[in-house]
């Protein structure tokens, strides 16, 4: 049951009868109509309203599939249906058949979000997803930002440091450079990021926190366009280090760029 549409409909109702809201008010007016609609008795489910038909509703499969179905269309989950997932007792293992199928990247993402929320996204299959060819960037990055950056996580990953190649090298260096784990073979990894990606690599090098990376950022500013210089500085001030100004910017296209001139 994709009870999003039914509210489309009182939406629309609402906006018929409400002309002239002020577009700064929207979000706050579909708000106030929503948390009205949900106790609005209705009669496309037999007189009950949406919130007592959503908790009438205990499978967790069942309550997954109908989340799920606004999603497939390009909508967005009902938030009724995702406040019954996140307490129901099940529907972990719902959201992972959903998250590891052949489904629509957006349902995907949408399992892994719920998932994160209860603390229930599983560390060796996400990074198995992570590391699929196959798997979309949008999907990808997703996962990524949902994973813990952990100490238990670098740990799983640290020996793919000699196996991974290409792109993926990227992946396990974003992974790793948070985690809190010190180790010779994240340091070289980074400084690999930084030979090829400068503002990437030291963004990493300073989530790290290793003040060994100073002296090599400080050498890389000093022949560096502007663009990487700026993100030089801060990796090396958030190192707890100084970097030499360089004042002299006037034939640097980056500069100009930046600059708007």
């Amino acid at each position: 049951m994709n009870i999003e549409k039914l509210f489309e409909k009182e939406l629309r109702a609402y906006f018929a009868s409400h002309t002239g809201i002020s577009p700064n008010k929207l979000d706050d007016v579909m708000v106030a109509v929503y948390k009205k609609w949900s106790d609005k008795p209705l009669a496309e489910l037999d007189g009950k309203s949406p919130r007592q038909y959503v908790n009438g509703i205990t499978d967790p499969e069942t309550l997954v599939e109908y989340a799920m179905e606004s999603v497939r269309t390009g909508g967005e989950p009902s938030p009724l249906f995702m406040e019954k997932i996140l307490a129901t007792a099940g529907c972990d293992n719902a959201l992972k058949k959903v998250l590891f199928s052949d489904e629509k990247d957006e349902v995907r993402k949408t399992s892994a979000e719920l998932l994160a929320r209860i603390d229930k996204l599983p560390i060796d299959e996400s990074v198995e997803l992570i590391f699929d060819p196959d798997v979309s960037y949008e999907l990808r990055e997703t996962v990524i930002g949902l994973l813990d950056k952990s100490k238990e996580l670098a740990q799983r990953l640290l020996p793919r440091i000699g196996e991974t190649e290409g792109n993926a090298r990227f992946i396990l260096a974003e992974l790793l450079a948070g985690s809190g784990v010190h180790d010779d073979r994240i340091f070289e990894l980074l400084i690999e990021v930084l030979e090829v990606n400068i503002p990437y690599g030291a963004q990493l090098l300073s989530a790290y926190d290793d003040p060994r990376a100073i002296e090599l950022l400080s050498e890389k500013a000093e022949t560096c366009d502007y663009a990487d210089y700026i993100e030089l500085r801060n990796a090396v001030e958030a190192l707890g280090g100084e970097l030499t100004l360089r004042f002299n910017w006037d034939n640097d296209s980056s500069y100009k760029k930046i600059k708007g001139e």
